[in-house]
């Protein structure tokens, strides 16, 4: 629920925007077109010519944008459930900056919150990594979870089974294997599960902080694209018409 909060902002910053592009793409951009097709010889800014291809093909178009649109979702969202589409999506998840290491941290405090509460209940070992690996939303933690039961039941130990594991972080096992070797694996669990969520709650701060300068970016580059398509053909027409302003 954090997480989604974070990307609250954003997304009504790229919703806004995408609007008052389109305005501009749609609106304002043909008038200038209309100006200059009027004038003998002159010539529009390349930058112009390049925003006016994308405005006739949405004004003309726009019918078939919504149904690719629509298509992309439908399609989109089937590809998610399936077990190719999930193992992609949360293979991202993992690894795309900046979200990498939230959604790593996450799937840790995940694991080892919900362990911790089943150790503490008295569940079996292989009882709980099963448990988990559906708790924790991810394909890529739930095998490595399945696989590392698979060796508990061969006699090895749960910490080396997700040592050196890509989709555990280094911290899990080695606590893992002090709680092993003092008896007190839920306490273990439990403190890697609140180091874990302080450190979900820093990412998320840092990423929130991240993400507002680069919309801001963003936003000024598409700003200054439209201006520029819009003022530059403006300008030309001044210089044409020899104006020098005043004495």
């Amino acid at each position: 629920s954090k997480v989604r909060g974070a990307l609250i902002y954003p997304l009504i910053v790229l919703l806004v925007m995408v609007a008052v592009v389109l305005f501009m793409i749609v609106k304002v951009l043909p008038q200038v077109e209309e100006i200059y097709s009027g004038l003998d010889g002159a010539s529009l800014p390349f930058i112009t010519v390049a925003l006016l291809a994308v405005s006739h093909f949405v004004i003309n178009f726009w019918w078939l944008i919504l149904i690719l649109l629509g298509l992309g979702t439908f399609f989109g969202s089937r590809w998610a459930r399936t077990l190719g589409g999930r193992s992609a999506i949360d293979g991202a998840k993992m690894h795309m900056w900046p979200i990498g290491n939230l959604y790593m941290k996450m799937y840790m405090a995940r694991f080892a919150r919900t362990g911790t509460t089943l150790v503490a209940s008295g569940v079996p070992l292989l009882q709980v990594l099963d448990i988990t690996a559906d708790a924790v939303d991810n394909v890529h933690v739930a095998s490595s979870l399945k696989r590392s039961a698979e060796q508990v039941k061969g006699g090895k130990a749960l910490s080396d089974s997700l040592e050196g594991d890509p989709n555990f972080l280094e911290l899990v096992p080695n606590m893992l294997r002090i709680g092993e070797q003092s008896g007190s694996m839920e306490v273990m669990m439990a403190k890697v599960a609140d180091y874990y969520e302080k450190e979900v709650d820093n990412e998320i701060k840092a990423i929130s902080t991240i993400i507002e300068p680069v919309m801001m970016i963003v936003m000024g580059i598409i700003a200054i694209i439209i201006v520029a398509a819009i003022m530059l053909p403006i300008y030309g027409l001044v210089n044409q018409s020899g104006f020098t302003g005043p004495s």
